[in-house]
């Protein structure tokens, strides 16, 4: 009986400490259960903050987008969008302009369509003018991306309203510029949007290396030592096609060591009568080239390009009335480059092919086609076939 009631005595005190003990880790787990709950709702909260980003795109507009970007449109710089995105790219394109490429720019879409076959059958929002608003809403995508200027911005802006209430928004980006700022933070502001900002640092640091080149070579140049230089979009030999002044390949005559004859005319383009560039007789002649079914004889340059057709077609410029007595027929300056190497991301290309023949002693070692394709093999996602550049001086 003693035995029994000590053993009981112990197993009641052994009961009690266990009670205490318990009541402690309860005590315990209620004051940390608040601070759990806090916790938690911070990482909600940061959650759902990091579902969104705020850009300002180039256009100076503050825009907010979903932090993970799976649909989008693209109204132009369909390679920048390339080149930034990578392979998962055509997995986000929802809807696109199609005469971006298609019939414009044949090369390009016949390039792209046979590495991305879906992209013939991705819909199309229209062109400029004719981008549908209507069209876009329909796709519900999570941006639109698009140009900054001309007619691309100008078709959008009064849509703007109706996107946003459909709950899309447009970003816009500024490669017409052709300035290194401009392009390098247009390339990084579309990374921060796809969420590949390390891709498009590395872009962006590609280009401005690949622009220095020639503004470091070119520091301090006299205008003694500017060849007077005529650029002429190539409608072949029997019809004159426009030039550019202050704008396109005119803006960048100047840059790359040259003397742009029509310097100071008004105009994105302009037309110069024939006896004008006889009058001028520039030194230089480059022709700006793309594919055109409507002219036979025109010189042709880009994807799939042949090189002896468009060397005899660039020839054929020579017999033009007047031109056997110009500067640059005499001395063989004719050189041609693919017109889309200007406003795009690796067009520090066609800068450098243009330089190279502004000022050949200069820029000896330069192999702009080189870079060029070094640069395709990094960041885009077709092959660098047919030909971009052609001078008849580095022929002889």
């Amino acid at each position: 009986m003693k035995k029994s009631a000590f053993l009981l005595a112990i197993l009641m005190v052994f009961l009690m400490l266990a009670g205490c003990g318990d009541g402690k880790s309860t005590e315990a787990a209620k004051t940390s259960e608040p601070d759990k709950q806090d916790i938690s709702s911070q990482d909600t909260t940061q959650a759902s903050e990091a579902k969104t980003i705020e850009v300002t795109d180039m256009k100076g507009r503050k825009v907010t987008l979903t932090a993970d970007v799976k649909r989008v449109v693209v109204t132009f710089n369909m390679e920048e969008y390339f080149a930034v995105s990578g392979e998962k790219g055509i997995d986000q394109l929802v809807g696109w302009s199609h005469k971006y490429w298609k019939g414009r720019r044949q090369d390009a879409y016949d390039a792209f369509t046979a590495v991305y076959p879906q992209l013939a059958d991705i819909p199309d929002v229209g062109y400029n003018a004719d981008i549908s608003i209507e069209s876009i809403i329909s796709l519900q995508p999570d941006v639109v991306l698009a140009s900054s200027t001309g007619a691309n911005y100008d078709a959008l802006e009064p849509g703007f309203k109706n996107l946003k209430d459909a709950g899309i928004e447009c970003v816009f980006f500024d490669f017409h510029a052709q300035t290194i700022e401009k392009h390098t933070e247009s390339i990084k502001l579309l990374g921060e949007i796809l969420g590949q900002q390390a891709r498009a640092e590395e872009i962006a640091d590609y280009y401005t290396e690949q622009m220095s080149v020639i503004s470091e070579r070119l520091a301090g140049l006299s205008d003694d030592k500017r060849p007077r230089v005529y650029m002429e979009f190539s409608m072949g030999p029997g019809q004159f096609g426009n030039t550019w002044s202050e704008q396109m390949w005119g803006a960048l005559i100047r840059e790359c060591g040259g003397t742009n004859i029509v310097a100071g005319m008004t105009g994105a383009s302009v037309e110069i009568a024939p006896e004008q560039v006889i009058s001028a007789n520039p030194e230089v002649i480059i022709l700006a080239c793309s594919p055109r079914d409507d002219v036979s004889d025109n010189v042709v340059l880009g994807y799939g390009a042949d090189e002896a057709l468009a060397r005899k077609n660039l020839e054929a410029y020579k017999s033009r009335e007047g031109w056997a007595e110009l500067d640059a027929v005499k001395n063989n300056n004719l050189a041609a480059l693919y017109h889309d190497l200007s406003r795009h991301i690796f067009d520090f290309a066609g800068a450098q092919f243009l330089a190279k023949q502004l000022q050949p002693e200069i820029f000896a070692d330069l192999n702009p086609e080189k870079n060029l394709s070094e640069f395709f093999q990094k960041f885009m996602p077709v092959d660098l076939d047919g030909v971009w550049t052609l001078s008849l001086k580095e022929a002889q």
